[in-house]
């Protein structure tokens, strides 16, 4: 049994509903609190708050006897993480996290504290939220914090994910926080995971884990179609910190890693350090890689602070080096 929890709207899965149910697998999805058809007011990424998902658990569990997988896709998969993660809790048979937009920092901020204003003033007009815009603004992201919550976690997680998503270097550290066996997919996908054959995966995954067998590892698929099995590597560039200016100074740098021209990283940093996430590339594109930087990438984030000061002068760029962590 699929369990899920969605802002998007319950009714738009009667399709997905129906397809589960031939494929002998059972589906309930809920609103969240206030969006579509459930009373209340929506808070983004407030669902550990509330017991709802606990309760939409129980009541699953009610009536039927057996294993209850949590899933969700997008903000759906930080509703799933918010009920495994409530205390007192008995640990559903599994979880699915895709595209896991986990927090109000996480999807509003990148590793370097930038705001990621394209996607999160997107989404907030999108879908007419209440939420003051200033929460977005204050928000801060909680890597730790939640590390050690789904670390405590030991049931099977599917974490399943795409290089071209905003959201891909939390799709990789929830994976490798789980407590429990974590399989994570990495392929040349966006948001909308368009190729990834979710339900094909999913099922897999669910036999496997009915079956006693929970998969772990990695699977990583590259833009030639070629599956391997190692960790994608992490892509970080290093400033000069003599000339990258300071977090204090309100200075900021922009990143995107080009392979033949085509972005395959971005990331946004104060400081001299900028993360642009996990990356999945092929023979070719690894031999044929350059970085293109800059003090803004705007509407992808908010103009730097320091550019808005000396709208006239653009600092020189910075002598930097692209590496590539294991």
């Amino acid at each position: 049994m699929l369990v899920a929890r969605t802002p998007y709207g319950a009714a738009a899965h009667a399709a997905e509903g129906t397809a589960w149910a031939a494929r002998g697998v059972g589906f309930v999805v809920q609103d969240v609190r206030g969006r579509h058809r459930s009373p209340g007011d929506f808070v983004p990424y407030a669902e550990d708050r509330y017991d709802d998902g606990p309760a939409l658990l129980a009541w699953v569990r009610e009536r039927v006897a057996v294993p209850v997988v949590l899933t969700g896709t997008s903000y759906g998969a930080h509703a799933a993480l918010a009920t495994a993660s409530a205390p007192g809790v008995e640990p559903p048979a599994g979880v699915v996290a895709m595209v896991p937009a986990l927090g109000l920092g996480e999807t509003a901020r990148t590793r370097g504290g930038v705001l990621q204003l394209a996607s999160r003033l997107g989404w907030w007009l999108a879908h007419d939220v209440r939420r003051p815009w200033s929460d977005v603004l204050a928000a801060r992201r909680h890597d730790a914090e939640r590390a050690a919550a789904v670390g405590r976690l030991t049931c099977p997680l599917l974490a399943v994910g795409g290089t071209d998503d905003f959201f891909a270097h939390d799709t990789l550290d929830l994976a490798s926080a789980w407590g429990g066996p974590a399989r994570l997919v990495l392929g040349p996908w966006d948001h909308s995971l368009a190729g990834a054959r979710r339900a094909e995966r999913v099922l897999a995954w669910l036999a496997d884990v009915l079956a006693g067998r929970p998969p772990a590892g990695v699977e990583t698929v590259d833009r030639d179609g070629v599956v391997g099995q190692d960790r994608p590597p992490r892509a970080v560039v290093h400033l000069d910190p003599e000339t990258a200016g300071t977090a204090e100074e309100g200075d900021q740098w922009c990143a995107t890693l080009l392979a033949d021209d085509r972005p395959v990283a971005h990331g946004a940093a104060h400081g001299p350090r900028i993360e642009l996430g996990p990356v999945v590339l092929t023979a070719a594109e690894r031999s044929r890689l350059r970085v293109r930087l800059g003090t803004d990438d705007f509407p992808r984030y908010a103009r730097s602070p320091g550019s808005l000061r000396r709208p006239d002068r653009r600092p020189p760029v910075p002598d930097h080096r692209l590496e590539l962590l294991a």
